[in-house]
């Protein structure tokens, strides 16, 4: 049976690594497995049956739905994690490190909006900062749990960012492909 992820929140989008692979791939983490982009199919049936074929030969595969049809996600067993080119190591003379996310303390720091995403249809409530648009993840932390989970995001390669609210924390996740909705 093909594992079908309707919801965004089944499923964390990303970029992986393969052995013997100079670029990096599009991927979806799911239940803690890289699944690498085959492809993408307009007719459901058509990828239901791609998929049945795959998993006959031993594949794991996912589908997930986005705009253009159905995208399927194979199985990388191999792959690593790949941190986006604005979350590389920088060699810098600090000698107190700072986290890996920024925070904003203030709501004239971000504005908020809605945006969707390429493999989903649903608007998605977001902030805009510098330029990009970010994703609500979570909300209404103590601060150890925002901290905590905020790092292993980011650790996962993700770009984040943590917002002070009136009443605890709230995190959001850079989404690259969004559009303004």
């Amino acid at each position: 049976m093909v594992k079908i992820l309707e919801s965004r929140h089944q499923y964390r989008s990303c970029h992986i690594r393969l052995p013997g692979e100079d670029q990096r791939f599009a991927a979806v983490m799911v239940d803690g497995k890289f699944y690498s982009l085959l492809k993408i199919v307009r007719d459901r049936q058509k990828a239901l049956k791609i998929c049945e074929l795959l998993m006959a030969k031993g594949g794991d595969v996912v589908m997930t739905k986005t705009a253009k049809g159905d995208a399927i996600w194979l199985w990388e067993a191999d792959a690593i994690a790949d941190l986006p080119p604005q979350a590389q190591p920088k060699t810098k003379p600090a000698a107190v490190p700072s986290p890996p996310y920024r925070v904003l303390t203030s709501p004239e720091q971000y504005q908020t909006c809605y945006i969707r995403i390429p493999d989903i249809g649903d608007r998605l409530e977001a902030i805009y900062v510098g330029g990009k648009y970010y994703s609500l993840f979570k909300a209404d932390q103590s601060a150890e749990q925002t901290v905590e989970l905020a790092v292993k995001l980011c650790q996962r390669g993700d770009d984040v960012v943590v917002t002070k609210m009136a009443q605890g924390y709230t995190l959001w996740v850079l989404e690259a492909d969004a559009v303004l909705a």
